[in-house]
């Protein structure tokens, strides 16, 4: 009882000062990110990186959450919290970075800098008491953490304004984190260990510096991981989920920029393949055997083709390659090794009795529109199919004048 009634003397003799409202503020802050991340991250289990990130704020509420401990137990204090629990905080921090940007972390030599970093300061702080000693050795540790953060986004090779955001964020909290060490000698001296108040600039500026790194890390960080989603489900309506390819929206969108750079002098060329006799595959083996061979096939073209082509699945069995920058000789090169690749692969529960093939027909563009080109490939498909399939045949401009014919059923003409 009279635990309670001290505790309540304490309690209203607390004055208001900005200090003691940033107390409340940061472990707040911290804490409702940590659970922001934590709950995205419940939805996204793969992307360990915000994981990291959740536990980094977590700590980073934690340590912060010190000061406001202190009004309940005088044990718990404001740079005891810090030096424990930030640079862990910040450990988390750069880790999530690192996984972002580069799919992995170096989690050893983070492990390593925060290791000397708390070693040095134990040794500053129990052999020399020196309470600035002890914060400059953290403050470089944090810094040569959130280093490894800034090279990993530096090393990618394309960076949007989030990237960007979140490379100036970090490398301002470096500035912060080592620079303010330094400032408060200069105002008010070498502080001392255990006599460090509250209200003073060492500590003041701490807490800012700590609420500054909360908000614009954790806004940033949030911005990204909505820019990811948004880019992945972008992605997902634009490729085919058997193959993997670039389905019929996304086929056209990217063949169609690619056909309007066609000059006479870098001309492209139009591929489109279909599996002969796929029907009979299904039939004979099931349509999970049939989804194999489309997988192969899809895995066999994305292997083939060069960099800047663009595959997809137009449908079914149907397929479209767009080879940039390549005339029709190179182009039927290509198709003819790519057929007989297809040819000569082995499927499993298919038996070598009954290789799969495909037929291909090709055109080549100098300029001409997306509707010509793929007309005139779907004519030479029509062509090969009907010279007895496994085959490659080209359609110029001139069989457009004597066979407009098309397959019943086939539609390649739009990518609606």
């Amino acid at each position: 009882m009279a635990y309670w009634k001290g505790l309540a003397v304490r309690l209203r003799g607390v004055r208001l000062e900005s200090s003691y409202i940033l107390s409340t503020i940061n472990p707040v802050v911290g804490l409702l990110f940590a659970l922001t991340f934590f709950l995205i991250w419940k939805q996204q289990p793969d992307r360990i990186h915000i994981l990291n990130w959740a536990l980094a704020f977590s700590l980073g509420s934690i340590g912060f959450a010190f000061e406001f401990l202190n009004y309940f137990n005088p044990m718990f204090r404001l740079m005891d919290g810090v030096n424990i629990f930030v640079p862990i905080c910040v450990l988390l921090v750069a880790r999530g970075v690192c996984l972002r940007y580069t799919g992995n972390a170096p989690t050893r030599l983070l492990l390593f800098i925060l290791a000397v970093a708390d070693l040095t300061a134990c040794w500053i702080n129990f052999v020399h008491q020196n309470a600035f000693g002890r914060g400059l050795s953290i403050s470089v540790g944090i810094v040569l953490l959130l280093s490894t953060g800034i090279w990993a986004i530096l090393k990618t090779r394309t960076r949007d304004k989030i990237d960007l955001g979140i490379l100036v964020a970090l490398m301002s909290a470096a500035i912060l984190v080592l620079g303010r060490p330094v400032l408060s000698f200069f105002i008010e001296g070498a502080p001392k260990i255990g006599v460090i108040e509250d209200t003073s600039f060492w500590a003041v500026s701490l807490k800012v510096a700590g609420l500054y790194s909360l908000l614009v890390l954790a806004i940033l960080f949030m911005l990204r991981i909505a820019a990811d989603l948004f880019a992945e489900l972008n992605q997902q309506s634009i490729t085919d989920s058997l193959s993997g390819l670039l389905n019929r929206r996304g086929f056209f969108a990217a063949a169609e920029a690619v056909a309007l750079q066609a000059t006479p002098t870098l001309p492209i060329s139009v591929l489109l393949l279909d599996i002969d006799h796929f029907k009979k595959v299904n039939d004979s083996y099931g349509h999970q055997t049939g989804d194999k061979v489309i997988q192969t096939i899809a895995g066999l073209m994305q292997a083939s083709v060069p960099d800047n082509a663009v595959v997809g699945r137009l449908g079914g069995e149907e397929f479209g390659i767009f080879l940039p920058n390549t005339g029709s000789m190179a182009a039927l090169a290509f198709a003819e090794s790519l057929r007989a690749s297809i040819h000569l692969q082995y499927h499993a529960c298919v038996p070598a009795t009954h290789p799969i093939t495909v037929s291909i027909g090709l055109s080549e563009g100098t300029g001409e529109n997306l509707e010509l080109l793929l007309h005139l490939a779907d004519i030479g498909l029509y062509n090969a199919k009907d010279s007895g399939r496994d085959q490659v045949r080209m359609a110029g401009s001139e069989v457009l004048g004597r066979d407009g014919r098309r397959r019943p059923g086939k539609l390649v003409l739009s990518g609606s």
